[in-house]
Parts: C-alpha cells; sequence; structure tokens
C-alpha cells in the first residue's frame, strides 16, 4: 500500500531538505519506499543486535539463577545429611569405652568394678547430651503436670492434689534446645 504524500507548508518546514522528494512517483516525503527512512537498514541491524544481546543476557541471567536455586539445594541437603555429624563425633569415645568393657574377660571382673564402670560410662554420656544442648525432664512427686513435657500414662489416687500434679516419675525425659524431644512418662494425681 502506498501512502498518499500530503504537501503541508508547516509539516514540509520541520523536514530536512534531503527528506523531501517530489510528489508523484510512488515514493514517501520523508524517504525511501513505503515509508522507510533513510540509513534505516542500518538502525535495523543496530536494533537486532541490540535485542540479540538482550535475550542472550536473559538467558545468562535465567541459567545463572537455576544454577544457583540447584547449588543451594545441593548445599542445603548436604548440611542436612551432616547435620548430626557433631553428635555422632562425641558419641564415639562413650561407644569405645562400652566396646572397652564388653571386651573385659568376665571370669576377672567383679560386679562392684563392673557397676563402677557402668557409672563413668553413663556420666560420660550425659556430659556429652549436656554439650549437645540436650536436657533431662525429670519431674519429682508434686510437680504440676504440664502436657507439653509430661505424658501421664496413669492416674493415681492423691488426695493432697488439687490440680494435676505429677506423682510418679516412670521414665526421664529430654529437651533439645528447649523443645520437648520425648516426653517424661509419669503418673499424674486424679482430680475429682
Amino acid at each position: 500500500m502506498t501512502r498518499i504524500p500530503i504537501e503541508d507548508n508547516d509539516d514540509a518546514a520541520f523536514e530536512p531538505d534531503e527528506a523531501r522528494a517530489p510528489a508523484g512517483n510512488g515514493s514517501d516525503p520523508r524517504g525511501g519506499p513505503g515509508g522507510a527512512v533513510a540509513g534505516a537498514p542500518d538502525e535495523v541491524q543496530k536494533l537486532r543486535e541490540e535485542r540479540d544481546t538482550y535475550y542472550d543476557r536473559w538467558i545468562r541471567g535465567k541459567a545463572d539463577a537455576e544454577n544457583m536455586r540447584k547449588r543451594m539445594q545441593g548445599e542445603f541437603d548436604q548440611r542436612v545429611q551432616y547435620a548430626n555429624q557433631s553428635l555422632i563425633k562425641s558419641l564415639l569415645p562413650v561407644i569405645d569405652n562400652f566396646e572397652r568393657a564388653l571386651s573385659v574377660d568376665p571370669a576377672k571382673t567383679d560386679v562392684p568394678a563392673l557397676l563402677k564402670g557402668m557409672q563413668i560410662v553413663h556420666d560420660q554420656w550425659l556430659s556429652v547430651l549436656k554439650q549437645q544442648n540436650v536436657e533431662e525432664i525429670a519431674p519429682t512427686p508434686g510437680t504440676p503436670f504440664d502436657p507439653t513435657q509430661h505424658e501421664a500414662l496413669m492416674q493415681q489416687d492423691a488426695p493432697q492434689y488439687t490440680t494435676p500434679t505429677v506423682t510418679q516419675l516412670l521414665q526421664k525425659g529430654y529437651m533439645l534446645n528447649g523443645r520437648t524431644l520425648r516426653p517424661a512418662q509419669v503418673a499424674v494425681s486424679r482430680t475429682s
């Protein structure tokens, strides 16, 4: 489709002389055929190169983001996999002491010495747990029942208590950094 040239003196005043073409030859008064501006192929080429540059940058940025996501996921998986490394390392000496105790000839060992050795290993075990911020939950009789730290396994008659209260410790519980790992199993006073 050919554009119809408009000869307006006001518009012609703003156009450079080179851009004006004689009317009636099928060309646009602003330049080449179909309204293309003189020198446009160079400008189009520049725009294509700029587009390609931005597209390449976008593709690289997208690939970099994907690689970063994969690397972070791999690092996270590795942290989870080796999260207990320090705990296990600190428990190895306890295992070594158990193995030493088991390797002793039973005919040459007396019961008091065996019990003393077991007590030493037990204390070492608790020390390691304490270093890992593990605390015992061992409520004494008379402690108010706390369902976030205690698990009631049975009820006992205890008229001296009006609210649910621990009457007997059945099994110790443990907390890690203030969070209950295993609640203490207790007997609780029966309330009427």
